[in-house]
Order: C-alpha cells, then structure tokens, then sequence
C-alpha cells in the first residue's frame, strides 16, 4: 500500500476491524451482541483513505467481492461506542453510534480493481475511484483520522454489487439506528464524548473506571486508579463528530 503520510514511516500501524455486509450496513444494535458479525482484521495507519481502505477489503478477501468487481459499491461507517450509555455498575452493553464515512466504486473512471495486483505499486487511484464529494473532499480520499476515527473504533463496510442492469448501486439508506433497543440517540449520544475503544475492552468486555462529568475523546483523564487501563495518546481538543 502506497505511503501518503511520511508519520508511516514513524509509527507502527494499528490492527482495524472491518466489518463486513452484502446489500446493506450493520444495524449499530448488533455490535452490542456477544456474538459479532463477520469482520476482517486489517493492519493500517489512522492516515489509511477510503480507497486505500476499499483496496485492503479486496486484497484479503477477495471472494467477497463479485467477479468481476468493476461497478461494485464499497460503502463505510463508522462504529463507536456511546461512553454516556456504559453503567458501570451492572456492566451492560454501552450503545453503539454510527457515522457514514463515504463510499467508493471499483471502475469508477476507471480500469477498475484488479485483486490479483492488489500488492504491486499501481497507484489506487487508478483501480478505485471516489464517487462524490462531502465538505469539498472526495470520498475516496477521506481519511480515518480526518473523520475522528481513534483506535479501537470499528468499520462497518456494506458492499453493494451492480443492479441487474449494470447500474451502480445506490448507498444504502442514511437513516441510522442506534443503541440495544434501536432507538434514536439521545442528546447525551455526541461523538465528541464518546470513548474510542471496540468491544473488547477488558475482563469481561466492557470498560471499567470510565470517568464521569463532561470530558472529550482526546483530552488527558483526571487522576484514577484506572487511568493506566485508558491511555488515550491522543491530541487534546478534538472536535465533535
């Protein structure tokens, strides 16, 4: 995978669950479940774009994706948890947000994505496009960390192959649920509050000692037994989602 950052060169990549979908994206309720959807781990830096993203699902796992490829909709989300719905004290399953990331499709202008090259150097741009643009940023060039991504956070990836004419496949419907019961998110759901951490945080899969009162992703935790357990290493001063 091409470098984009010269911050690769410096820092080792970060393991990414990728979750995976045909037709449509996860429901955020299904990730407060024991048993998880089918997802792919992948190695990438917080600098990874949509495309290079979309490049990394193909390469690993190829069979997901229609032969030939070229017109299928890779869509992404982004899945985090809401740190105001954790309860501390009976350990239940914090509910889960979605953002929508962007998409790309394989072809798009085109050769489209040739799997079997997909660890040569051809330039990405040349095997998946971006589709449009959000805030004057291609999708394909939209990146993790651009779209408040923190480690531990999960992708969910909806692929959408071609209509039966041919016809690109629409993104999936932008109405997004959220939490155990479905319902809409509260006030108390900003993804600047949130933590960013996945499921398997610790004994038991849920997080302990998560401080109370307003604080934002990014910014040093007040002094506690169990700040150790939640390192951020993260710039404070990061803005809402």
């Amino acid at each position: 995978m091409a470098s984009h950052q010269p911050d690769r060169e410096d820092m080792a990549p970060f393991l990414l669950r990728v979750f995976y979908r045909h037709g449509t994206f996860h429901r955020p309720d299904e990730f407060a479940a024991r048993a998880l959807p089918p997802s792919l781990d992948l190695y990438t830096w917080p600098s990874c774009t949509l495309d290079e993203l979309a490049h990394q699902l193909a390469a690993e796992r190829p069979a997901l994706l229609p032969d030939p490829a070229v017109g299928t909709r890779l869509a992404f989300r982004l899945i985090f948890p809401d740190a105001r719905s954790i309860d501390n004290a009976s350990h239940t399953a914090p509910r889960f947000m979605a953002k929508d990331l962007g998409s790309v499709v394989i072809g798009d202008g085109g050769p489209g994505l040739d799997v079997s090259a997909a660890d040569d150097d051809t330039d990405m741009a040349d095997r998946v496009s971006p589709v449009r643009q959000r805030g004057g940023i291609k999708d394909g060039l939209r990146t993790l960390e651009g779209s408040k991504f923190v480690v531990g956070d999960y992708v969910s990836c909806a692929i959408l192959p071609p209509l039966p004419d041919g016809a690109v496949a629409p993104e999936p419907t932008r109405h997004i649920r959220a939490g155990p019961s479905g319902g809409p998110p509260t006030h108390h759901g900003r993804r600047d509050l949130g933590a960013g951490r996945g499921r398997d945080w610790g004994a038991g899969g849920f997080p302990h000692g998560v401080p109370h009162g307003e604080w934002r992703r990014g910014e040093a935790l007040p002094d506690g037994p169990d700040r150790g357990a939640w390192g951020r290493g993260r710039n404070a001063g990061r803005g809402g989602r």
